[in-house]
């Protein structure tokens, strides 16, 4: 298989990889000037680079690349590091760009009230694919999200019951009440979604995190839930919300790290109420 054959397969997959082209180089290079190679998830490879370390260190960059979907540029000197010229590299330097080959995220929307709507329109300006969620058939539907993948009027137990979200997934819980999204927010954390934010202060956000751990969630499963979700920016209409929230949602699927979100994740919040109540 060559290396478009792959990318072509990995994209119908869903499956993300790198990709690695030789962009520049001085000397001799044992590859053609404009070798390829595609580089997935586990590491394997379809096609080549040069081999040797330096092909190696390819390797483990575009991992990397793929892990915070942001190209990056590998440049290899033989003046610099003599430990390089070993198979890839004879003589002089080269350059090779590595950039990510992604699939579509997905989002997942819980709730298709005025944050839902304005949510979903903001998710998808940015790449996202919408999935929405409410059992009420008069707000869940095409004409309020015409711009969603899939619009679901059913029991959240349902809906819930045939939705896989994957590690690149996005999930947004802003229900109609309470108790409905601490039912969606312990089915989230059950799933492998890299993203969970649910939507409330913060007194409703302990309320929920109280009622959970009566029910057997451990603490250690709110890690990735961002509640009360959103970056601070003084938020108050729902068109600001959700600018709020799909910021903080880019800012995890970047990887960016200076960011000011209103709670880092709902355990720490949970767990200093704790502290609190005992002190």
């Amino acid at each position: 298989m060559d290396v478009y054959e792959d990318l072509i397969n990995e994209r119908n997959a869903g499956r993300a990889c790198a990709l690695a082209t030789i962009v520049a180089f001085k000397g001799s290079i044992p590859a053609a000037s404009d070798a390829k190679m595609v580089v997935h998830e586990d590491g394997r490879i379809v096609g080549t680079v040069g081999g040797g370390p330096a092909e190696a260190e390819v390797i483990l960059a575009a991992r990397e690349v793929i892990a915070k979907g942001r190209p990056q540029m590998v440049s290899f000197s033989l003046h610099d590091n003599p430990k390089l010229d070993t198979g890839m590299v004879c003589g002089g330097s080269l350059d090779v760009y590595v950039e990510p080959i992604l699939p579509t995220p997905t989002m997942y929307l819980f709730g298709a009230g005025h944050v839902g709507v304005v949510t979903a329109r903001a998710a998808e300006a940015a790449g996202w694919s919408t999935v929405i969620v409410d059992d009420r058939e008069e707000f869940a539907t095409t004409d309020r999200f015409p711009g969603a993948r899939e619009v679901l009027a059913e029991p959240f137990d349902d809906a819930m019951a045939g939705l896989e979200p994957d590690s690149r997934s996005a999930i947004f819980i802003a229900t109609r009440c309470h108790e409905l999204d601490g039912k969606v927010l312990k089915w989230a954390v059950g799933t492998k979604a890299g993203y969970i934010g649910m939507i409330g202060s913060k007194r409703k956000v302990l309320t929920v995190f109280a009622a959970l751990q009566s029910e057997g969630v451990p603490a250690e499963a709110f890690e990735r839930v961002h509640a009360p979700v959103g970056l601070d920016i003084g938020a108050e209409t729902p068109a600001e919300i959700a600018v709020s929230v799909i910021a903080e949602a880019i800012a995890w699927r970047r990887g960016a790290e200076a960011v000011r979100p209103i709670m880092r994740n709902m355990r720490n919040l949970g767990q200093a109420a704790t502290r609190k109540e005992a002190s």
